[in-house]
């Protein structure tokens, strides 16, 4: 998968370190990116902006290079990720894209905060791979109990994936119930 990245540079540090962890996490997931941010890859033609997949801008503050990239992307039918921080203005500019309903498909925009900014991500890769946004908001409480191994587990992989235990869990079973050959066959049966 190939995503272009783009965020105004700044000198806000706080805004440094989303940026680098959306980078991060792109790239730990085995994205090939290209990014204002990045060093110029614009010599490797698998990473011209028409082989992209998709588009994601972080646009907390807001760049004349954004509106272009997102007119871009969406007249070659990309999907575009468009990020705020929770509490932000929308921009006047995707007001009138919102309401269209052929480019509201390929436009999602997201209000992120420290605890959803992976989600979105996780949640806009499906969307490029599947066609669909798949994941249900989790509704169900339930309690289980780990043995400290798994749980040291689990730690380690929040750490390096940069995904909460949860959410992992909820990754694993959703991947299970696709491969449930039986499961998914039951679900196909009309009911009597």
């Amino acid at each position: 998968m190939k995503i272009y990245f783009y965020a105004k540079e700044t000198t806000d540090v706080d805004q440094q370190k989303i940026h680098r962890q959306i980078i991060g996490f792109l790239e730990d997931n085995g994205v090939l990116l290209l990014s204002n941010l990045l060093p110029d890859k614009s010599k490797d033609d698998r990473l011209a902006f028409e082989n992209m997949d998709g588009l994601i801008i972080e646009g907390k503050e807001s760049a004349p290079d954004a509106g272009y990239l997102i007119a871009l992307a969406l007249a070659q039918g990309k999907r575009v990720l468009f990020l705020l921080p929770k509490g932000s203005m929308l921009p006047d500019q995707l007001r009138g894209l919102r309401e269209n309903a052929k480019l509201k498909k390929l436009l999602l925009l997201r209000f992120y905060s420290d605890r959803t900014l992976i989600n979105h991500l996780v949640d806009f890769i499906d969307l490029i791979e599947t066609g669909e946004l798949r994941r249900e908001v989790p509704a169900v409480k339930f309690t289980l109990r780990f043995t400290p191994r798994a749980d040291r587990y689990l730690t380690w992989l929040n750490r390096k994936k940069r995904i909460k235990k949860a959410d992992w869990l909820r990754q694993l079973i959703d991947e299970q119930i696709q491969k449930d050959e039986e499961y998914q066959a039951q679900l196909r049966q009309p009911k009597t």
